[in-house]
């Protein structure tokens, strides 16, 4: 939900900066030449401008004239047909029928790729101000948005960084299941025949290890699901507190485990050192409470910042 947040809060700037890409080749003239030139015409303004995927003409009933020219990435086999097709029920024809400047659309997801795009649209008129056509240009959102906010270096580096957060995430899953494999293993002490009733050293190792293992298996799933599946906005303050409220929730669980533990193996073989487990479990309280007022916190801020991108959103 983060990009459609961001793309109502640079909207205004977005249609400026698509309109402009297309409303600079929109005219009669281009509707009046040979096929083949004005293919030329939108080939050289898409690859010119990277971050579009797709443009056409439209005669002033919505029907498409000539066939797609798509992006190098997006040349591929039924992608660049589309001559004669009868787009006027499409979102963007219609806001541009009556409309005397570019158009852009709501974020929809795009039948050509599957990617979240948006449209702009530049409408052609004689002297008159009849229409005479349309000139339709599509980019992915996340292409828009990064080169809105000059951040399309960053991205390009995002499958490198997300296979090195998979490689680690991997390293740290192989660790929770030897710990897990240890830990069975030492349930075999448990129910052997020469360990005595009163030694309770297996029991507790093979908590601690089980409860390791869920400690950093959990703490992989969380790296790799923040890191690699989900879709990041580094902008936004509520994405790291998302992340380091995870991170710090799966240290919890284990060092709460681990002193509720110590409280029952001190308690039984050496009550001297209770004080210890105690310590430790007081800690935790305290990193708990911590946690707490730093989520709260961050969530009045993000609050704050909300209502006042609202209010410069109605100010503009």
């Amino acid at each position: 939900m983060n990009r459609f947040e961001h793309f109502r809060e640079v909207r205004k700037d977005l249609a400026a900066l698509l309109g402009g890409v297309v409303d600079a080749l929109a005219s009669p003239a281009l509707l009046q030449q040979h096929a083949d030139e004005q293919r030329k015409k939108l080939t050289c303004l898409i690859n010119r401008h990277p971050f579009l995927d797709l443009c056409y003409l439209l005669d002033a009933e919505g029907r498409q004239i000539g066939d797609n020219v798509a992006a190098s990435r997006r040349r591929t086999a039924g992608k660049e047909d589309g001559d004669g097709v009868d787009r006027s029920h499409r979102p963007y024809y219609r806001l541009a029928l009556n409309a005397l400047s570019p158009v852009l659309t709501e974020p929809y997801l795009s039948s050509a790729n599957g990617h979240i795009c948006v449209t702009a649209a530049a409408p052609i008129r004689d002297e008159k101000g009849r229409l005479l056509g349309m000139l339709v240009a599509d980019s992915e959102l996340d292409r828009a948005l990064a080169l809105l906010e000059e951040d399309d270096i960053r991205r390009g580096f995002e499958p490198y960084f997300k296979a090195i957060y998979t490689l680690f995430s991997s390293g740290l899953l192989a660790v929770s299941a030897a710990l897990g494999f240890h830990a069975v293993v030492t349930l075999k002490q448990v129910w052997s025949a020469v360990a005595a009733p009163e030694d309770f050293a297996a029991p507790f190792q093979a908590t601690i290890l089980f409860t390791l293992a869920l400690a950093v298996f959990d703490l992989s799933k969380t790296i790799f699901e923040e890191e690699v599946l989900l879709r990041k906005d580094i902008r936004r303050h509520s994405t790291t507190r998302r992340t380091l409220t995870r991170f710090i929730a799966a240290i919890l669980i284990a060092v709460s485990i681990e002193g509720l533990m110590l409280v029952f193996k001190f308690a039984l073989d050496a009550p001297q050192n209770l004080w210890l487990a105690v310590l430790l479990l007081v800690a935790a309280a305290l990193l708990l409470v911590a946690l707490g007022v730093y989520v709260y916190l961050g969530g009045q801020a993000e609050v704050l910042l909300s209502q006042h991108r609202d209010q410069r959103h109605d100010a503009g």
